[in-house]
């Protein structure tokens, strides 16, 4: 599958998320200018953190035990963006979307018999 393919099919996953994506820009363009208050900020961090050591992040995932030992497969993408191996949200937007939840709420529709712990929560 093509980069570009990826993208495209992830459309489909978007639209229903256009809200929250406007929420995830805004407050990456608070950050950037120093007007997102400073607990959505240290929220904002604190996610990215979690998602920079999370097997399941597209850095991680190729590699990842984890990962294996619940798809069966190895995590192969050709995009070059840090993203969720089971959403597909590019990192930096959905940890910046506060009313959204760590991505392996993906995951967990579609494999209600092998949920497994999100690593955050929405918090609005």
């Amino acid at each position: 599958m093509s980069k570009w393919t990826e993208y495209l099919s992830l459309l489909p996953k978007a639209l229903p998320n256009s809200l929250q994506i406007i929420e995830a820009i805004a407050n990456e363009v608070k950050m950037k200018y120093g007007t997102l208050p400073e607990e959505e900020r240290e929220e904002i961090v604190r996610r990215r953190v979690i998602c920079n050591g999370c097997p399941f992040n597209s850095e991680n995932s190729p590699t990842s035990e984890e990962y294996f030992e619940l798809t069966k497969t190895h995590y192969k993408t050709r995009r070059k963006d840090k993203h969720c191996s089971f959403c597909g949200c590019e990192l930096n937007l959905r940890t910046s979307a506060l009313s959204k939840g760590c991505g392996i709420e993906t995951w967990n529709e579609n494999n209600p018999e092998n949920k497994i712990e999100l690593k955050w929560k929405a918090t609005i």
